[in-house]
């Protein structure tokens, strides 16, 4: 019986082609989707994400601290992201017209934060 139906399909040029288009859809799907996700951080120095630094310097100890400036700094010679350093306007109408995917805020008190954790 099950050789007579493998005869039928193998005669049948329609019902054998039908049947392998059918068997490529999910091999073709897999591919896909496997070439979606094989490297997904491989081209995360395209996003654009846009950086406001607020940070205003402190004294702490008899030296200026300026963590807002120095993590700018570092940021510039990131290569991760596509690092955009902006104002607060521009940030966000940049990600309102999807300029930017993220905003990064460094916020007015940075420096004053991190020398409390220094203490």
């Amino acid at each position: 019986m099950l050789k007579n139906e493998w005869k039928r399909l193998f005669n049948n040029k329609i019902l054998l082609i039908s049947s392998i288009v059918i068997l490529f859809i999910p091999i073709l799907y897999g591919a896909f989707f496997l070439k979606s996700v094989w490297d997904p951080y491989g081209k995360t120095g395209d996003l654009p994400v846009a950086v406001v630094n607020h940070d205003e310097s402190v004294n702490y100890q008899g030296k200026t601290l300026d963590v807002g400036n120095e993590l700018v700094n570092n940021l510039k010679e990131n290569k991760d992201l596509d690092w955009n350093f902006v104002s607060a306007d521009e940030a966000e109408k940049g990600l309102d017209n999807g300029k930017y995917y993220m905003v990064v805020t460094i916020p007015k008190n940075f420096s004053k934060n991190a020398s409390t954790v220094l203490r």
